[in-house]
């Protein structure tokens, strides 16, 4: 049997490489607010008591009617297209929060379509980046949009919410 869990918070994240340090190098100076605005990010995120984080990235691949996550049981993150070669880190999937987006959609007749050994797209790779670095060291669920409608979307964050 599984336990009840609630939204216990959301944000939203800067997500450009040149954030990455390794990747920016000597021009991580003018995002400066942006790597401290992470480091509070992820502060908030385990004061909040959070069991899980889902991060949801305009870039990562899309799909014509249907939603997309990346499937465990880790996720990758590699910043090597980013002349960063070895800049690189894994995190868990929460393979049961994840089978609940995936069926509370399907009930609302959404599908969530599964991206296999794929590295993380740098939408979900940055922020996740900084909240590893920062502390937080539980899993993960990281998802993507569709071509679907805005409204589509909203009921689909509904399904988020549900599961």
């Amino acid at each position: 049997m599984t336990s009840e869990r609630f939204l216990v918070f959301s944000g939203i994240a800067p997500h450009p490489p040149i954030m990455v340090p390794e990747v920016g190098r000597e021009s991580i100076a003018s995002v400066r607010n942006s790597i401290d605005a992470m480091a509070e990010l992820t502060r908030r995120v385990i004061e909040s008591g959070a069991e899980a984080v889902i991060l949801i990235s305009p870039h990562a691949p899309l799909e014509v009617d249907s939603f997309v996550a990346y499937e465990g049981p880790e996720v990758y993150g590699d910043f090597t297209n980013f002349n960063a070669a070895g800049t690189e880190f894994s995190a868990p999937v929460d393979a049961e929060l994840l089978t609940g987006i995936a069926r509370a959609a399907e009930e609302e007749n959404y599908h969530v379509s599964m991206l296999p050994d794929d590295l993380l797209d740098h939408g979900t790779a940055v922020p996740l980046y900084f909240l590893l670095r920062n502390g937080w060291s539980g899993p993960v669920v990281a998802l993507g949009y569709s071509f679907l409608s805005n409204e589509d979307h909203l009921r689909f964050g509904s399904c988020i919410t549900k599961a």
